[in-house]
């Protein structure tokens, strides 16, 4: 389980990331708007998605030829949200 756990928080470690699922908790995203919303490549945005889909934290449905992607669930929202109260305590 430590292992697991060691692996998903790598999830949160990398700042692209970080604001793709900041951006998802807001409202569903296709890859165009995380691009604009970003300021990263298409390349670099899908890349990250990939690892977020491959670690179930993210879904996606198809809306004619565009896919938006969602979390997947609450969790990831409160744990961002978690993290986010401890930081501003901090300051």
């Amino acid at each position: 389980m430590d292992k697991q756990l060691s692996e998903f928080f790598k999830l949160f470690s990398n700042v692209l990331r970080l604001k793709i699922l900041q951006i998802l908790d807001q409202n569903e995203q296709n890859v165009s708007s995380l691009v604009i919303l970003t300021g990263y490549s298409q390349s670099n945005i899908s890349q990250q998605l990939k690892i977020l889909k491959a670690a179930d934290i993210i879904s996606h449905h198809r809306h004619g030829k565009q896919i938006f992607y969602t979390l997947k669930d609450d969790h990831i929202h409160e744990i961002i949200a978690l993290a986010s109260n401890h930081l501003e305590e901090k300051i």
